[in-house]
């Protein structure tokens, strides 16, 4: 997933003086917020109010780096921070967040004895220590929150108590204030129609009252349409309330005091009950936020209320077992146990991914010295550091005893987390995830473990390697397949075809398995604590019409991206705003639960100008849901009925009545309408649809026991003098490549293994031993042998090796190799010039930067030339425009490449786009071997899906470390198979 959030959605209470001057930040604790550092798990602490001080109590006993009070809310414009301290060693820590999402750290020295109390003083001036946003150590106004920490390492012991005083902004401009509120409870915010009990705002405030002008608020629609106004009533105590009267029609409902800078909302909806429809789940990620537990139960609530019976969250599996024979439930502060029963007590089934092996079961790793702490680049580990367990057996104990301690909430667990990237799995060749989600599954069925085991867990749709995940076995040990899907709605199909495509040319007996999409979104441009209106409305539409398309494709569940307030970098994916309120995206998803649950897919509308019109039914209605996407193109302004077509009503993407007026239905403002279908000719209603034989084969699959063969090999072969990637691994130059590889018995019982290798056409294992040895139980033993590439291994994408046993008692695990792309391995085919690729013009400037493209005479060659502003994700891929059928038959491309400086380089990719739209269109990303500052030899294989023929553009470039980069490349050839 993504990076981490610091603190949560927390509110700055000020008292106002009666005009400008200094502003006194309220002590009450109810208005701060503690935080205990969840990124460092183990500190404890409270935050309480004695003798008009805030009082921190710190614990770290159990480990973590810090505990702290964190206010939040858009402060004023200020010359300086003053407060006062007692009980902290001779320095104490402050950090805020300013107006563009970069935070800065800073220390402030103290003088005198900690016993006493001091003075601390904080001007927002540039900070040494800084990241997100600019990242550049310039403070930007006005500030989001403040937080006073205290540090482990400042401290003389394992606990303490510090106290804070008088903490006052000096010289702040009040009237640039606005406050912050949240929903009384999270689940208020979503009310039945036509009802009159106030909705309810927690207000955090020290004023005794308000001005009639300043309780004046305003609703408006999803369109942004204003439809009601009025006065709240204000209710002083515990930071005030305010009332409000209730929308009365079905929607979703804006809610702004302009006075007070309030910004809120409700969503109206029918009341649903019964028997949640399995397919709709969203994805919560609570364990590692430091939202309070009674808010975490308001919005488990809050989708219960909304019918979703599932939630994905995510363990860390070093946490839980620091040592062999030590679990730690009570890790994370108690929140992994806590947050599981309250998700029981609330009736929702949890799906947890566990990633991260403990450090005792970890193979030697190392982060790259230079990266360490990037925030924007994340976790950089040296290429060929194996990120995965060593010790699969007791990895699988570990998974078995965690699930179980967090029954009966847990009903499925996800085996590591999107292992295509290099921030959990290091980019690793797919048998080593493989490995790991074998072992866990056979120890699950042989110890009667209930929960479904769910594999792959991918980044997006596998489709360059999931052949190799069946040729691995996987599928027969798995009980569903999931993935993640940030692309538009009108792309899923595909996605999901080419998949089933995969499974029939395999013959894998698992055809048509259960698909998980385990994280879908759509995130918003991350400027405020709200979505900007257009940005919600296009969310809300993706995310919704992602659920339709994947539901007609026969997806079997479907986790919305992310129920809470969550922001990277300069995306948010949040549909709760940083108070909790409901967004667009969050009434449209809720509402979507009512429109389909428990509807079949029945087959397209034939409807002109609609991208998608999905019909849906059962015994009581039939429901088109017309797709117009809102985004890079404004969608038409209304669309007309066929003839014959009667509707019911008409509804928007939230809920509320559409006028459809002489058969044309407005399609301007939701991306997705839903009509009730009073009648519908059978001649309108495609049945033979792509999506149509998708569901099918999902709907007829049928599942069996996973495997439970005793034995599973794990491949522990030494990467880092290789090239490779997801899709395999490249013979190194002398044309071999040493396997290890290590035997595991997952059984009680010993078993004979005798060792089984079969190769390709010309490779050969001269060192290979089949002699039989037995296993004890829950004992292994490695096996290392070199396969040597022949004379007669050609190019081609891969060949498999497979180790396995004669016996029976495994699936083999199979090893993707190839040759690099070069003319002097080419057996058949051709190869082709591609000169036009060294020509300026042919180039179209797509980057993060400032990207000059030039023709370099000396060296013949095209040149790239970028340089970032500070702050930036830095990426720099120009676009070179394919003409239409030129890569029929094609299946690899070399080129020479120079790159400066070279040991700055995150990554250079190669995108194959199946689009000739400037930054858009769907993609499939290669990874070329890392360049050097000479000129070098690079090659690789176009993917198999989607097809060359279909590929319009390529994206050549890098992701960089440092702010200015060159990339040079000459000599281009495109080999051909025939």
């Amino acid at each position: 997933m993504k990076k981490r959030i610091l603190f949560g959605a927390v509110v700055a209470v000020l008292v106002f003086p009666a005009i400008g001057g200094d502003l006194h930040l309220s002590n009450l604790p109810a208005l701060w917020r503690f935080t205990g550092g969840s990124e460092f798990p183990g500190a404890k602490g409270t935050l309480e109010n004695r003798d008009e001080a805030l009082c921190l109590a710190a614990d770290f006993s159990a480990g973590g780096r810090y505990v702290g009070a964190v206010s939040r809310g858009r402060l004023p414009q200020f010359r300086e921070l003053a407060f006062r301290v007692k009980g902290a060693g001779k320095q104490v820590t402050l950090r805020c967040l300013d107006g563009e999402g970069q935070t800065h750290q800073y220390t402030l020295p103290l003088a005198g004895n900690a016993g006493e109390w001091r003075q601390a003083v904080w001007k927002p001036e540039r900070s040494a220590s800084h990241w997100g946003g600019a990242n550049d150590g310039k403070v930007r106004g006005p500030l989001r929150e403040i937080a006073l920490l205290v540090h482990a390492a400042e401290l003389p012991g394992k606990k303490a108590e510090v106290r804070f005083r008088d903490i006052t902004l000096r010289e702040a401009e009040v009237r640039e204030w606005k406050f912050e509120a949240r929903p009384f409870r999270l689940e208020e915010s979503f009310i039945a129609p036509g009802g009159t009990e106030p909705f309810r705002l927690q207000l955090f405030s020290s004023r005794d009252d308000f001005t009639p002008e300043e309780l004046a608020y305003f609703w408006s629609d999803y369109a942004g349409k204003k439809v009601a106004s009025g006065r709240a009533e204000y209710r002083p105590g515990n930071g005030g309330s305010l009332l409000v009267a209730p929308p009365r029609e079905p929607g979703y409902y804006d809610l702004t005091f302009p006075e007070l800078g309030i910004r809120s909302a409700v969503v109206a909806d029918r009341p649903v009950s019964g028997e949640p429809d399995g397919f709709f789940a969203m994805d919560v990620a609570l364990s590692r936020g430091i939202a309070p537990l009674g808010e975490v139960e308001e919005m488990f609530r809050l989708l219960r209320k909304n019918n979703i019976g599932w939630i994905r969250d995510r363990l860390t599996f070093g946490a839980l077992q620091p040592e062999p024979d030590r679990f730690d439930f009570g890790a994370a502060a108690g929140r992994y146990r806590l947050l599981r029963e309250a998700a029981a007590r609330t009736g929702l089934r949890l799906l947890d991914v566990i990633h991260d092996a403990p450090n005792w079961n970890k193979y030697p790793a190392k982060l790259r010295e230079d990266r360490v702490g990037d925030k924007i680049a994340g976790r950089y580990y040296l290429r060929g550091n194996n990120l995965y367990p060593r010790d699969l057996i007791a990895a699988a104990r570990g998974f078995d005893a965690i699930t179980r301690r967090f029954l009966p909430a847990e009903k499925a667990v996800e085996v590591w987390n999107e292992p295509s990237s290099p921030t959990f799995d290091n980019s690793f060749p797919v048998e080593f995830v493989s490995a790991l989600t074998k072992a866990v599954s056979v120890r699950f069925s042989l110890t009667g473990n209930p929960a479904a085991v769910v594999g792959i867990v991918y980044s997006g749709p596998p489709l360059q390697n999931y052949d190799l995940y069946i040729a691995n076995g996987l599928l027969e040990y798995i009980d569903a397949v999931s993935y993640h899907d940030y692309q538009p709605a009108a792309t899923l199909e595909e996605g999901v075809a080419r998949l089933r495509e995969i499974e029939r040319e395999s013959g894998s007996p698992r055809i048509g398995i259960p698909y998980w999409i385990t994280e879908a979104g759509m995130p918003w441009a991350n400027r405020e604590l709200r979505a900007a209106p257009a940005d919600d409305r296009h969310s809300a539409s993706e995310i919704a019409a992602k659920a339709i398309e994947f539901r007609a494709c026969g997806v079997q569940r479907y986790f919305a991206f992310i129920c809470r307030y969550y922001s990277e970098l300069h995306k948010n994916f949040g549909m709760l705003d940083a108070n909790g309120a409901p967004m667009r995206s969050m009434a449209a998803y809720t509402h979507l639960v009512r429109v389909l649950a428990h509807k079949e897919y029945l087959g397209d509308l034939r409807l002109p100008g609609a991208v998608r019109c999905r019909v849906f039914g059962d015994d009581r209605e039939r429901v088109a849901c017309l797709y117009t996407p809102l985004r890079p193109v404004a969608p038409p302004a209304e669309l007309e009925l066929p003839e014959g077509v009667e509707l019911s009503r008409a509804e928007g993407a939230d809920g509320r009545r559409l006028a459809v007026e002489n058969k044309r239905i407005p399609t301007a403002v939701d991306g997705v309408v839903y009509l009730y279908l009073k009648t519908l000719p059978e001649r309108l209603l495609d049945r033979n649809t792509r999506a149509m034989a998708l569901c099918r084969l999902a709907r007829d699959y049928r599942p069996s026991p996973r495997c439970r063969k005793p034995v599973v090999v794990q491949p522990e072969y030494d990467l880092t003098e290789y090239f490779y990637s997801g899709t395999g691994i490249r013979f190194n130059p002398e044309g071999k490549f040493r396997c290890r590889v290590r035997y595991n018995n997952l059984s009680g019982r010993p078993v004979t293994v005798e060792p089984a290798l079969e190769l390709p056409p010309g490779v050969v294992a001269a060192d290979f031993s089949a002699a039989p040895f037995e296993l004890g139980p829950e004992e292994c033993r490695v096996l290392e042998f070199t396969l040597t590439a022949t004379d007669g291994f050609g190019v081609s994408r891969y060949a498999l090796a497979k180790v396995g046993d004669r016996n029976g008692n495994t699936t083999p695990l199979a090893i993707a190799l190839h040759r690099e792309p070069s003319p002097e391995y080419m057996k058949t085919g051709r190869l082709v010039e591609l000169n036009r690729m060294e020509e300026p013009s042919a180039w179209r400037k797509n980057s993060a930067g400032k990207l000059t493209i030039r023709r370099d005479e000396t060296e013949r060659a095209i040149e790239f030339q970028t340089s970032f502003p500070v702050g930036v994700d830095r990426w720099s891929y120009p676009e070179f425009l394919i003409p239409a059928g030129f890569l029929n038959d094609a299946f690899a491309i070399g080129f020479e490449v120079k790159v400066t400086p070279a040991d700055q380089i995150r990554q250079m990719v190669l995108m194959a786009v199946c689009s000739d739209a400037k930054e858009h269109g769907p993609y499939i990303s290669i990874t070329v071997p890392a360049p050097t500052g000479e000129w070098e030899y690079r090659s690789v294989f176009l993917p198999s899906h989607p097809r060359p023929e279909t590929i319009r553009m390529f994206r050549l470039g890098v992701n960089a470390f440092t702010q200015e980069v060159s990339v040079k490349i000459r000599n281009v050839k495109v080999f051909y198979s025939r």
